[in-house]
């Protein structure tokens, strides 16, 4: 990938990835004692082999590792936290091997915050890690080191650690600024694409290519829906036939910078003048509310409340139900055509950790009865990275259960059947939320400096 950073912004990098360190560092400090251990491994985890095959998926390092350092494709690494320590042991698995491309590098730099030591049998790492095996936390997939099975996963740890997940370091804010900065383009790309009449399949490789990525640095599949699939909320069986007559595109894409994403949604008409273009616009000025109206302490079940009645609006406005946004409210109208959640938190997962948490010990926050899928409940905290990405669907078969209820006469059926072809509307941005309580719109911010490039 091309980052275009200076090297200056390398040296500014380094010196915000040092803080993360020693910032994490005083965290899971704090964590090991609360929870008894005196020290915690976690695993990167291994290639898997698919079945009855000799072919290995695609490899990714698990959140966990992740948020530590910037080493995403390295199987067999483990890394070792000890209380009192003034670095974190990095065991990197350095094998003999002919058959594949030599392992991922950490870049110069980053290694100076680990004691590193190269292993070639996990022996090695198992003989190194036994005499304190009983005060040992271990994160993985599989208990490769054969450490007490009791201190697998520690359900008391894991919520230690995915509360502390939502205050994002300087240098997590950085890792996602950049993830941010570098989109545009390929979104842009992808939009070209739409626009000469390219297939599904074409546009995904379009945003590859402008992001000088493989498919598999994407931080998730992209979801590129052209007319009608622009209804599904997951679009990844992507189409390789080009359309007959293109309408609408929906794009939901990211990238990957050290292992954090960006998580970006656009979506476009290709006849600008139709009526679908100004529901577009419609959405995205009432999406730019909803970015803007974050705040530390709000309630993420009031904003959602809150993009409800912003979809009530459009609703209204375009003639689609023939009642008022209260009443759309009221009688729950918008849930037919907007059924998921404003947003959720963002980092080394796209859909980042300690959403429901109301505290470190693991007390949950769970959605309200109405909004039963809603991933973040908990009130807003300073340095929380997070997503707003309001919808607006024609699904067809949501549409059928509300013709068929007893709110069905209050649709305008003959209108909304014009934008069935159309598919939806899904536009998202990432948000900073400073400890000042300034709002710092990544995705808005990186396209407006794209534009002036």
């Amino acid at each position: 990938m091309t980052t275009n950073l200076t090297a200056q912004d390398d040296a500014d990098e380094l010196q915000l990835y040092a803080q993360h360190l020693t910032e994490k560092l005083s965290r899971f400090e704090t964590i090991l004692a609360a929870t008894g251990y005196s020290e915690l491994v976690i695993a990167a985890g291994d290639t898997k082999v698919q079945f009855q095959d000799d072919l290995h998926y695609p490899f990714k390092a698990n959140p966990y590792f992740r948020e530590w350092l910037p080493l995403n494709q390295r199987p067999g690494c483990f890394l070792q936290i000890k209380r009192g320590a003034a670095k974190p042991r990095l065991f990197l698995l350095c094998a003999e091997d002919i058959w594949h491309t030599a392992p991922q590098r950490l870049a110069p730099g980053f290694e100076q915050g680990f004691d590193i030591v190269e292993y070639e049998a996990l022996e090695k790492v198992i003989g190194e890690l036994k005499p304190a095996a009983a005060a040992v936390a271990y994160l993985g997939e599989t208990n490769s080191l054969e450490l007490p099975v009791e201190h697998l996963n520690p359900q008391a740890l894991l919520y230690q650690i995915d509360f502390q997940r939502r205050y994002k370091t300087a240098y997590e804010q950085h890792c996602v600024r950049c993830a941010n900065r570098l989109a545009p383009p390929a979104h842009r790309a992808a939009r070209d694409a739409f626009m000469a009449g390219a297939s599904e399949l074409e546009i995904s490789a379009a945003y590859l290519r402008a992001s000088n990525c493989a498919e598999n640095d994407m931080p998730y599949s992209i979801i590129a829906g052209l007319n009608e699939n622009a209804a599904v909320l997951h679009h990844y069986r992507l189409d390789n036939r080009r359309p007959a007559a293109p309408r609408s595109f929906l794009i939901d894409a990211g990238i990957d910078y050290n292992g954090y994403a960006s998580d970006i949604t656009r979506t476009y008409a290709y006849d600008p003048t139709c009526e679908f273009a100004e529901m577009i616009e419609a959405m995205d000025a009432r999406q730019r509310q909803l970015a803007a109206a974050g705040a530390i302490g709000k309630s993420p079940v009031e904003l959602h409340r809150l993009s409800h009645r912003k979809i009530a609006e459009v609703l209204v406005q375009f003639g689609l139900v023939g009642v008022s946004v209260d009443e759309a409210m009221e009688t729950h109208l918008t849930e037919t055509f907007y059924p998921h959640g404003l947003g959720h938190h963002l980092g080394c997962n796209v859909h980042d950790k300690g959403t429901q948490l109301a505290n470190p010990q693991g007390e949950l926050m769970p959605p309200p009865e109405e909004y039963p899928k809603m991933r973040h409940t908990v009130p807003m905290v300073a340095n929380q990275i997070y997503t707003v990405e309001p919808g607006l669907y024609f699904i067809p078969s949501l549409l059928d259960k509300l013709r068929a209820g007893e709110h069905g006469a209050k649709i305008n059926w003959s209108r909304v059947e014009a934008f069935i072809p159309y598919g939806g509307i899904r536009i998202e941005d990432n948000v900073v939320l400073h400890e000042d309580g300034r709002l710092e719109n990544l995705t808005r911010d990186a396209f407006e400096q794209a534009g002036r490039q």
